[in-house]
């Protein structure tokens, strides 16, 4: 994790770091880490402290989070993350990445409020991935 922080910070010290996460995290929660640590939004890798970058390693990889309560909707259960939708057929549902491969549900990068939208989301796509699998 170190190495790689210190490569973006060698590749790319005029970018901001805020804006350029070096990981596979949500683009909000990577915001929220640095923003957590005292980097502000416009500071650009080449600013990021040895201190600074040394904190965030050590968020990255012992970071603990405490849960307090359920949000406005009591019972959510959404995943994030999942098959760019860029990389699917969304008449058949097939993969552009892997033919003959039919997606569907929440293996999909789809994130929707809950109560009702993300099993219409989940039947929809079931419902043309079995049409294009059919066809």
């Amino acid at each position: 994790m170190r190495q790689q922080l210190t490569a973006v910070k060698g590749q790319l010290p005029q970018r901001s770091i805020a804006s350029s996460c070096p990981f596979p995290v949500p683009k909000r929660l990577w915001q929220k880490l640095v923003n957590y640590l005292g980097v502000s939004d416009g500071q650009k890798w080449a600013e990021l402290s040895k201190k600074t970058l040394n904190q965030l390693v050590e968020e990255l990889t012992q970071g603990t989070y405490a849960i307090q309560g359920k949000g406005v909707f009591k019972e959510e259960f959404v995943t994030c993350g999942g098959v760019p939708l860029g990389e699917v057929d969304f008449k058949t549902m097939e993969s552009k990445v892997c033919p003959g491969l039919y997606l569907a549900g929440e293996v999909l990068d789809i994130d929707g409020v809950t109560g009702g939208f993300n099993f219409q989301s989940a039947w929809t796509t079931g419902y043309l991935a079995g049409l294009g699998l059919g066809s």
